[in-house]
């Protein structure tokens, strides 16, 4: 398929290294090569790697945990307006292809909505925030703010107003739960479990908390298909009994699941399971789901093959995931600097007879094969 939209892409500036040393994550060679010069780099290999595998666009956020990660406030609010700052100069040097989400620091929940609004009102390029999950605080770096609280409200009323959506991603546990949790099952810590179980914690926590009810144009987004949560949804409704937690702050006649597709969006980042995917799409709608790669924690080329090859989809659910849903949320990326647009399959060389590059044509719908006498497909 061309024309994807890509939306949990990781970048990143040297200062963002202080509080956090992505190299850590795995011996040098494992993920991509040179981990640190790929968050680096913006209009080199990966623009190139985007061309070769369809990707229109990405939308870039600095890598986790970034600003998430500094416990001094005026600290975390300088890294914040410093990356913001040097991203809308690397996405504006090439706004059709890249578009950008906001660092903010989470300390004080008035100042992340007044950055916020700095960056969608006064600078381009941006179509929302990225959030990597609880923002740490305190001399030891243990305390962990959660935006579930309803002093945030004053940040969700601003990111609801500017049409903004934040997007919640995974980061590193704190010392005190390193050492409790996961000293003795290091592995688990991070992509493996950790990660969504923290998220989904956080998600869950701001939804059943009334944020979304409080926010109706707010907009919420989760990656790695959903963080577990497509797969317990069932459960997760069943067992939020009104009758045992009267006081629980969300809509009395509301699941979970109701919030997805309007409110509440995962993307598919870094998990390219076709049995997740339909489970996801069976339990939140097709336009709940929006196409992700991960990178550079992840490769292109693997998730846009299995996208573009190994997707059991019809034409149109397909480039919707692919591109449509993430047009509808983020109406941004349809006008301003960026100037992308709806597209048919058709247009994004998905259905048709013989429309993808490279072919010569078809004569006939239908040749799986394309020679009658001869199997030319690999056996």
């Amino acid at each position: 398929m061309y024309g994807k939209i890509a939306l949990e892409e990781c970048w990143a500036i040297p200062e963002n290294f202080k509080a956090y040393d992505p190299s850590t994550l795995a011996p040098e060679g494992v993920i991509g090569g040179d981990l640190i010069a790929n968050l680096l780099d913006v209009q080199g290999h990966r623009l190139q790697q985007m061309d070769e595998n369809g990707v229109d666009m990405m939308i870039l956020s600095l890598s986790s945990p970034g600003v998430q990660g500094v416990t001094d406030p005026a600290e975390a609010a300088g890294l914040a307006r410093l990356a913001n700052d040097r991203l809308e100069a690397e996405v504006l040097k090439n706004p059709s292809r890249f578009a950008a989400f906001a660092a903010l620091s989470m300390h004080d929940p008035k100042e992340a909505a007044d950055e916020l609004r700095r960056c969608m009102v006064e600078k381009k390029g941006f179509v929302g925030a990225m959030l990597n999950d609880f923002q740490s605080a305190g001399d030891d770096g243990n305390t962990m703010l959660f935006f579930d609280q309803f002093e945030y409200d004053a940040f969700w009323a601003v990111a609801a107003e500017l049409n903004a959506p934040i997007y919640i991603h995974p980061r590193a546990a704190t010392p005190l739960i390193r050492e409790q949790m996961w000293k003795g099952r290091p592995w688990l810590e991070f992509s493996a479990l950790g990660y969504a179980n923290r998220v989904n914690m956080h998600v869950l926590g701001i939804i059943t908390a009334g944020v979304l009810d409080r926010f109706p144009k707010l907009k919420l987004i989760i990656g790695h298909m959903g963080e577990h949560i497509p797969f317990d949804l069932y459960r997760i409704d069943h067992k939020l009994n009104r009758a045992r937690f009267p006081n629980m702050p969300m809509r009395k006649d509301r699941l979970i699941r109701d919030y997805f597709g309007n409110q509440l969006f995962i993307t598919t980042s870094g998990h390219f399971s076709t049995p997740a995917l339909l489970c996801a799409i069976t339990e939140c709608g097709a336009d709940s789901v929006m196409f992700s790669i991960d990178y550079p924690f992840e490769s292109i080329p693997n998730g846009c093959a299995w996208f573009d090859e190994h997707v059991p989809l019809n034409p149109r659910d397909l480039v919707d995931i692919g591109r449509n849903n993430c047009l509808r949320v983020f109406p941004r990326l349809q006008g301003g600097v960026h100037g992308l647009a709806v597209k048919t399959p058709a247009e994004c060389g998905v259905g048709g007879l013989g429309l993808r590059k490279g072919d010569e044509g078809e004569v006939e719908y239908g040749l799986y094969n394309k020679h009658w006498r001869r199997r030319l497909v690999k056996q």
